[in-house]
């Protein structure tokens, strides 16, 4: 049996490795860099028993819960292949030690002696990396019950269900632990018509019938979570359904991409579960779980509603997410969360029961709501059919699982029927699954994030204190300080050195980059364009052919939000390797001082990526009329009797009494090949254009950017000029060098304190 150790810190994200008691190879697959856990742990097994040439280990984990149980998870699968593999777990700080120390932190720098780092915009860059949002996105079929697992996740009727397949508008509801719910309303253009301080349904319903409304901003309280850990973003999603407006598909495909880390509920009904409209969206799905390993799979929450419909002897729950597991693995989707739903339990637990008492209910009383007997009969039904005791099939860690049977015990304990049932209802797993998340990649990022600036901070304002104490200590090399002070103002405001800057950052560019990147995106298009038309053979009838342009339809409305979010992604990254080169040139230009001057980063507004939308530009009426055509086809026969067999002509006796005519008809028809032809050439040049409509807004967004990184040095040179005054002043002020040494010493201490307490924070 070989030794393994392994240390993973979650916060920094680094992983340290022992095999035997020795640290692996250079070599070794199991060098993992700077990848996080959940992205390399799957692979584990087959590296250890491909490297250590055995399948017996024991593996020491030292790490947080959370993710020794994805190792858990792993060990468990390769044991039944075969791999024998034991665990053992050194238990780390967790997430909530973390924010203790962090606030503690944060206290002690607002009273410490640097007034520069009790100033707004330190403050600021605090606010913004603990209040960190995160969005859960919530996408569905047809009528899966998307609106009423919402409105139990919120516990209250917010949120209107729609009997029309698409969705009209995105609402991002926001938790900020305040009721009653309020909502600022905005059309296409992003320009605000409306709000309301007290959101209720009527007014949602209202909200979402009106064809001017886009998007729908709410505020309030999401009860299952807190708004001081993570912002919780609900976001309520256009489904494949959409037709309205065209940019809610492109939001749909940005939070599905490759490069979003949001939580994606994706609701499915089990009934229903070939929905032609959603293949295009489940195919980009599979593509974005591809990379990434466990933490892209671990964001998509597979929801199958609408389980407390099924009537015993009809179908098994377990055999409902067979079939959803079948259906998504055929798409491409492999080992996906599956969590079973009742919401409309939930929904009716946390709302129109809330205030009946179970014990008090007459049933024979001809007064009560049908409404609250049909609620009641699914609660009696979820407690007492083991089968629809959904928390059971769900994918849970085993320290949820723990906390969720706890709280199912005490429930029949105290014999509390509704909270038994809200937990068999599977929406208590769900909310879980999205808490977990939130502990294991969203919180352990953003207390990196808060490390990161408070030790940004700190080393400049130390290595600013060192400069200073420098200076006053080489009191014999003051002229040649002063001297060296007087050059780099004159530098500073040398028209040559600022032309020389210039020219410098407008040589940067990446147009061929762009240009490349934007090609493969269109090539891979455009392959999808010919397969979809390879696949087109025959003759249609004109119906049929009307009918295979609603398919050309939505195939095209998929592939066009799909390139323009894999187009955004190129530019995006493009545009801030531009950011960052105008740094490094900034960076360059003061490379006597670099370590005194701290440069906060920009902040790049959020665009949008095309001129215009690539449109299906075919009048489709039109088209099929060009390419109707006409042929004799047979349609039937008809007999012809022999009216020249006469019994006075001899010579007909042997001739026959008639025959079988064919019947011909013209009918009219469409060539499906030449359909697909026709139809998708336009597109195909609009997607050759946009190649270059991406390359012309990365350059004037670059040009944008250099304009404002222009600003902001001109600002950074003042900066610059005042600390080099400060310096001025320690090396002329030759009567108060050893209080300057003191009280720099006394800084000096201060800083290193603080700095050791910050590096702690990310300790395990």
């Amino acid at each position: 049996m070989r030794e393994v150790f392994i240390k993973y810190n979650p916060y920094k994200v680094e992983t340290y490795v022992e095999i035997d008691g020795k640290e692996i190879k250079a070599n070794s697959a199991l060098n993992v860099d700077d990848k996080r856990l959940q992205e390399w742990i799957e692979d584990l097994p087959k590296i250890l028993v491909d490297e250590c040439n055995t399948k017996s280990f024991k593996i020491t984990f030292h790490g947080t819960i959370l993710d020794y149980e994805d190792l858990l998870s792993v060990v468990k699968e390769a044991n039944d292949k075969g791999i024998q593999i034991q665990c053992e777990h050194i238990p780390a700080k967790e997430v909530k030690d973390k924010e203790q120390a962090i606030e503690q932190i944060f206290y002690e720098i607002q009273n410490g002696p640097f007034e520069e780092l009790k100033q707004e915009d330190v403050k600021r860059a605090f606010e913004m990396a603990s209040s960190s949002e995160f969005e859960v996105n919530v996408v569905a079929t047809m009528s899966a019950g998307k609106s009423t697992l919402i409105n139990a996740l919120l516990r209250q009727k917010l949120m209107p269900a729609k009997q029309e397949a698409c969705t009209a508008t995105i609402t991002k509801i926001k938790d900020n632990d305040t009721d009653p719910f309020r909502a600022s309303v905005y059309d296409k253009e992003g320009d605000l018509i409306e709000t309301h301080p007290e959101l209720t349904f009527s007014i949602m319903d209202t909200l979402n019938s009106n064809p001017a409304v886009s998007t729908i901003n709410v505020e309030g309280n999401i009860p299952f979570v807190n708004s001081e850990d993570i912002s919780l973003v609900l976001v309520d999603t256009p489904g494949p359904n959409n037709s309205r407006d065209p940019e809610h598909k492109a939001a749909t495909y940005r939070m599905l991409s490759q490069s979003s880390k949001t939580v994606v509920l994706y609701i499915l009904n089990a009934t229903q579960l070939a929905v032609n409209d959603d293949n295009n969206l489940l195919n980009h799905v599979a593509d974005s779980m591809r990379v990434g390993g466990k933490q892209s799979k671990d964001r998509f929450i597979f929801v199958v509603n609408k389980l407390d419909d099924f009537k015993k002897g009809e179908d098994s729950v377990e055999a409902a997410i067979d079939k959803v597991r079948k259906y998504l693995e055929d798409k491409g989707i492999k080992n996906p969360n599956i969590y079973p739903a009742a919401a409309l339990p939930a929904l009716d637990i946390r709302t129109s029961l809330k205030d009946v008492d179970l014990s008090s209910i007459n049933f024979l009383d001809d007064d009560i709501d049908i409404n609250i007997i049909e609620a009641l009969s699914k609660i009696k039904k979820l407690n007492r059919n083991e089968e629809l005791h959904l928390e059971t099939y769900a994918p849970l860690t085993p320290s949820v699982r723990g906390q969720i049977n706890a709280e199912l015990a005490v429930s029949r304990e105290s014999k509390d029927a509704y909270s038994e049932a809200l937990i068999h209802t599977g929406i208590v797993s769900i909310e879980s699954a999205i808490k977990m998340y939130v502990d294991k990649y969203a919180k352990t990022a953003k207390i990196k994030n808060i490390v990161d600036t408070f030790s940004k901070k700190l080393e400049s304002a130390k290595s600013f204190e060192n400069t200073k104490q420098e200076i006053a200590l080489n009191q014999s090399k003051r002229e040649e300080i002063l001297e060296q002070i007087n050059s780099l103002e004159t530098k500073l405001r040398s028209g040559e050195e600022a032309k020389k800057f210039k020219d410098k950052i407008d040589a940067i560019n990446y147009d061929n980059e762009i240009k490349e990147e934007a090609q493969k995106i269109i090539n891979k298009a455009q392959q999808k364009i010919s397969e979809q038309i390879s696949s087109c053979d025959g003759k249609l009838s004109i119906k049929d052919s009307e009918s295979m342009c609603l398919l050309f339809d939505k195939f095209i409305e998929g592939l066009q939000a799909e390139v323009q979010v894999k187009l955004e992604d190129t530019v995006t990254n493009h545009v801030k390797k531009n950011a960052e080169d105008l740094l490094d040139q900034y960076k360059q230009k003061i490379a006597e001082l670099a370590q005194d001057i701290k440069i906060d980063g920009v902040s790049i507004n959020a665009f949008e990526i095309m001129d215009g939308d690539v449109e299906s530009s075919v009048d489709v009426n039109s088209l099929i009329e060009k390419l109707t055509k006409s042929e004799k086809i047979k349609v039937g026969e008809e007999w012809v009797s022999n009216t020249s067999k006469k019994w006075y002509k001899p010579w007909t006796w042997l001739q026959e009494k008639g025959y079988y005519q064919d019947i011909y008809e013209d009918r009219q028809f469409v060539d499906a090949l030449e359909l697909a032809n026709r139809y998708f050439a336009p597109i195909e040049e609009q997607l050759r254009l946009n190649v270059n409509s991406a390359k012309k807004y990365a350059k004037d967004q670059s040009n944008n950017i250099k304009i404002a990184f222009s600003n902001k040095f001109k600002e950074l040179d003042d900066v610059l000029k005042g600390k080099l005054a400060q310096l001025e002043i320690c090396a002329t002020d030759c009567k108060n060098v050893d209080k300057i040494i003191e009280e720099t010493n006394k800084r000096l201490k201060w800083l290193e304190d603080i700095q050791k307490h910050i590096e702690e924070i990310l300790d395990i």
